[in-house]
């Protein structure tokens, strides 16, 4: 017999005065993952970004039911899948701010040397997304081995 599927549902956190649509209400919209026999939270996320590693299948603590959770191994994921698990929407954005700061010292003509203070830049938008990406990548290690232990997914 097929596993029921989790539950995913749209919390709305935005500001009344935020249109429908718009990229604030695609940010201040954390995603909620319930189990489907008790309904019971087992996961949120914010933002709409819903591309989980694993095996496919869990089991609820408080039911003790497995259910199918969305999530795939590595060397299943699509490839959009890939972009978006590596890249969420906070990370763009990290890395947009640090373009359009560069961007502006450019445009201001600003020819500063190597000083403290562009170091103290460098490191404040550096250090976050090499941290980001070590630990995604240990996800991915651990996906691929999990793969190659198993030879396919449960879910697949």
């Amino acid at each position: 017999m097929d596993k029921p599927l989790a539950f995913k549902e749209r919390e709305g956190l935005s500001p009344s005065f935020a249109v429908e649509g718009s990229l604030l209400t695609g940010v201040l919209c954390p995603t909620v993952y319930r189990c489907p026999n008790c309904r019971r939270i087992y996961k949120i996320v914010l933002g709409p970004g819903d591309v989980f590693l694993g095996e496919g299948e869990r089991e609820c603590p408080k039911c003790k039911k497995a259910f199918r959770d969305r999530s795939l191994e590595w060397p299943t994921l699509p490839t959009l899948d890939r972009f978006l698990f590596l890249f969420p929407g906070f990370v763009c954005g990290w890395i947009l701010l640090a373009l359009l700061i560069c961007l502006s010292f450019s445009w201001l003509e600003w020819t500063l040397t190597i000083t403290g203070v562009l170091m103290g830049a460098a490191i404040f938008f550096v250090t976050p997304l090499v941290a980001w990406f070590a630990y995604r990548s240990c996800q991915i290690v651990r996906s691929v081995h999990r793969f190659n232990l198993h030879g396919k997914t449960k879910a697949a």
